[in-house]
């Protein structure tokens, strides 16, 4: 039976990246630019997050929910105050295509940069864990192998989602200009300082 909870995690981790957020934005702005995999490796950072939020969710360590829910507003915040940074260097920055530089350090720096940015959200693990039991599968943390396959799947669907988002992304951006590319930044910038304000705002009445 293991194997077909490796399946349930893949259409799970799917389901949960594709949700419209800063870092699909992040990823699409990045394959439009640099290319998918570019696009791709960026999103694998969130890819890690949720495969981690989900392997906490799998493996019943629901209990952390008073601990999550607790320091969940500081994390939004955090997260706000860096989504408004990005932001705002994207808005003052003016691109120009022969400067774009696609390196390897780039990539792993970015993927770093979705993976926190991700993980400042960690009442994700409870969206995990209402998932589980809608399924049927809340009692799945009693089987390690169950867990483990679940955990797994997720990180392997939310990696297919920003592969299929990356790819298709590049062949949009083909033939982009500097102008284009400036463009894409500023939309991106308002796009990102919305959902960092939204956070900000939304939390900062808790800590007054």
């Amino acid at each position: 039976m293991s194997p077909v909870y490796l399946l349930w995690g893949m259409l799970i981790g799917l389901v949960m990246a594709a949700h419209i957020g800063p870092v699909n934005i992040i990823c699409i702005r990045r394959a439009l630019t640099k290319g998918p995999k570019n696009g791709f490796v960026v999103g694998t950072g969130a890819a890690f997050a949720d495969g981690l939020f989900g392997a906490l969710a799998a493996f019943g360590l629901a209990g952390l929910t008073t601990f999550i829910e607790e320091f969940n507003v500081w994390f939004q915040v955090i997260g706000g105050i860096a989504l408004i940074v990005i932001a705002l260097k994207l808005w003052f920055n003016h691109p120009h295509i022969d400067d774009i530089r696609d390196t390897y350090k780039d990539r792993i720096k970015a993927a770093i940069g979705t993976f926190l940015l991700t993980m400042s959200n960690p009442l994700t693990v409870l969206g995990f864990v209402a998932i589980f039991v809608s399924m049927g599968l809340g009692e799945m943390g009693n089987n390690y192998f169950n867990a483990s396959f679940i955990s797994l799947g997720i990180f392997i669907g939310s990696c297919l989602w920003w592969a299929i988002i990356s790819n298709v992304s590049a062949k949009i951006g083909k033939g982009i200009t500097d102008k284009g590319l400036e463009k894409i930044n500023k939309i991106s910038a308002v796009i990102i300082m919305l959902f960092g304000l939204s956070a900000f705002i939304k939390n900062l009445s808790f800590l007054l």
